[in-house]
């Protein structure tokens, strides 16, 4: 059996070499040793050529900054078996991970959801913002795989306009008739936090959403919210809550980034 992970990478040197190096260190280090990882740049993201990564790193460069892109070109040069999804920003929590998706594939598992930690480290807002996001995750039940038998796959890719959203359609498609199943072992989620890029990600997420018919996002309610989160996050959380609501519609972004 063998395992192609794909990882787009996008942004600066400086934000995201030390998450992909961390997610180099956790490959290695697997028990299960992968047998490529496929990582796919963009012209302004080729400073991953220089940085020190495993004997089975492959570095494709697509024409343009679109993580489907990315996705779709690394995914047309995959050769093994069974394929994981690892965003620049994730790593494996141990060195087990692996050998668990390997295990539950020899159990007729074809789809395997991997469940994420967020790191909550950092500044007061980005750990607010992790704490936001892992709430979401968890009590939506919605997460989206990142294992799957490659014949599952198929012909079938990712769309180009879904800048901002996990593409539900492409994963629908592939779960058609698979046996699916969940990890044990956890990613490690370290999003990147800055007010801008966040505010800005979510007007883009909304217009989006609008123009292209996407299903409903799930929602906590605010008062479930504000039960579990700590009091020592709870201002940040509520002001991030509250920037977002007026971002999503007032926020100035060029059309053509909204696709």
């Amino acid at each position: 059996m063998s395992v192609s992970i794909i990882t787009p990478v996008h942004g600066q040197k400086e934000d995201y070499e030390k998450l992909i190096g961390q997610a180099a260190k956790q490959l290695e280090k697997q028990n299960f040793q992968p047998k490529e990882w496929i990582i796919t740049c963009d012209e302004k993201s080729k400073w991953i050529y220089d940085i020190t990564l495993p004997k089975f790193t492959i570095i494709l460069t697509a024409k343009e900054n679109n993580i489907a892109m990315k996705r779709n070109i690394a995914l047309d040069k995959a050769s093994a078996e069974y394929i994981l999804f690892l965003d620049s920003d994730q790593f494996p929590e141990n060195d087990k991970m692996l050998d668990e998706c390997i295990e539950k594939s020899n159990q007729g598992y074809e789809i395997l959801l991997i469940p994420e930690k967020f790191s909550n480290n950092g500044s007061y807002l980005k750990r607010s913002y992790h704490h936001l996001r892992q709430l979401y995750w968890t009590n939506s039940k919605q997460g989206i795989p990142r294992f799957f038998k490659k014949n599952k796959i198929g012909e079938k890719r990712y769309q180009k306009h879904m800048l901002h959203f996990e593409d539900r359609q492409f994963y629908n498609s592939v779960r058609n008739n698979a046996k699916e199943g969940k990890t044990e072992n956890y990613l490690i989620h370290d999003e990147m936090f800055s007010m801008y890029s966040n505010l800005r990600k979510i007007r883009i997420a909304h217009k989006q959403e609008k123009r292209h018919k996407i299903e409903k996002k799930f929602r906590l309610k605010f008062t479930q919210i504000i039960a579990q989160t700590p009091i020592s996050l709870l201002p940040g959380v509520v002001f991030l809550l509250i920037t977002r609501t007026v971002a999503k519609r007032l926020l100035p972004i060029q059309d053509k980034t909204s696709r």
